[in-house]
């Protein structure tokens, strides 16, 4: 799920030691959704930490012939765990959220029988070294699990990508705040998204795009990860212009003390290569590692993003903190993985 989106960041991030070229234009996103057969994209871009527009192109609704535009929302996958990060990350700031102390001394988890839930903190979860898997009985709606989640990794050994972490930082978060997700998103983020949501229902004023296998209109779904109840992991559905928002929020350093913005940026968690590795093309990325609930490449300065993928929804969000330049992308089609890092890859010059 995460391997197309780090790949497309490692082909991006070259552009930051040299003078990067111009932001894709319409016609490129269109040859880029054509190429890739992906029904529709939307692209928003951050100069300065500021954000600069929403450029579209392609089908937000095959059926209807009904275009992508600046009001068309789409499911934002694991972008949701960079918010939820980030609200986290306000809650360390007031003394409500203790990074490194264990869940288990105030906080009891079921679905974690096993002894090793005991070594377990906020930080494992936001950096991504908990052990555990990504999901665990996929085929069933998340809240009603109760399968226990297995360990992969001794806690803290390895880097383990798990969405089950994210929803057990959630849980803990709700019972310590009193406050549920949606909540804490309305409360602390709703005027910088205001045209976004982790719960249903869908904004007021926007379009929801209808998701598809590829440009034909095949498979088509809607918006089916919002729900009634909130998933800190990958229920966000919002605009691209929404997410630059946030995104230019976080660039700028916004809600957060300074040294708590620094710890949340910092790398943490040592990404293997053969997660970012671009397939068989030989690419080698350049050092990757996770920051709290960030991922952050190396090319001789950062780059702070997240990838995303439910299924046919795909989409990427970056920012480098040293030029305040970023991009975020979402799409509509399951080859969306792919499209992103075609449109990544021709943000980097050629060598000079």
């Amino acid at each position: 799920m995460i391997r197309s989106a780090l790949a497309a960041l490692a082909l991006a991030l070259p552009a930051a030691a040299q003078e990067p070229p111009p932001f894709p234009t319409a016609g490129d996103l269109a040859a880029a959704i054509a190429a890739h057969d992906v029904p529709g994209v939307a692209m928003a871009t951050l100069t300065g930490c500021t954000p600069g527009g929403t450029v579209t192109a392609g089908l937000a609704d095959v059926a209807a012939g009904a275009p992508v535009t600046a009001d068309t929302a789409f499911e934002a996958a694991s972008l949701t765990k960079a918010v939820f990060a980030t609200i986290v990350m306000q809650l360390v700031d007031e003394g409500v959220i203790d990074l490194d102390a264990p869940f288990a001394e105030t906080f009891a988890y079921p679905r974690i029988p096993d002894p090793r839930y005991a070594r377990l903190t906020p930080r494992l979860v936001l950096t991504h070294r908990t052990g555990l898997p990504n999901w665990v009985d996929e085929g069933t709606d998340f809240h009603d699990r109760t399968a226990p989640i297995p360990f992969e990794a001794e806690p803290g050994t390895a880097f383990t990508y798990s969405g089950e972490g994210f929803q057990l930082l959630q849980a803990f978060v709700e019972d310590r705040t009193g406050a549920t997700f949606e909540a804490l998103f309305a409360a602390r983020l709703g005027a910088v998204m205001p045209r976004s949501a982790v719960a249903r229902p869908v904004p007021a004023g926007v379009v929801p795009a209808t998701a598809y296998a590829d440009a034909s209109g095949a498979e088509p779904r809607g918006l089916d990860n919002l729900a009634d109840r909130a998933m800190a992991a990958s229920s966000l559905v919002t605009t691209a212009d929404d997410y630059a928002r946030f995104l230019a929020f976080v660039c700028d350093g916004a809600g957060l003390e300074p040294a708590t913005w620094a710890e949340m940026t910092r790398p943490q968690s040592p990404v293997p290569p053969e997660v970012l590795r671009i397939g068989e093309d030989g690419i080698e990325p350049p050092p990757g590692s996770w920051g709290l609930g960030w991922m952050i490449l190396d090319v001789g300065t950062p780059m702070v993003g997240h990838g995303g993928s439910n299924d046919e929804f795909n989409a990427f969000a970056g920012f480098l903190p040293a030029t305040g330049e970023g991009i975020v992308l979402l799409t509509n089609g399951r080859n969306g993985e792919k499209m992103v890092e075609t449109v990544m890859a021709g943000l980097t010059p050629p060598p000079g």
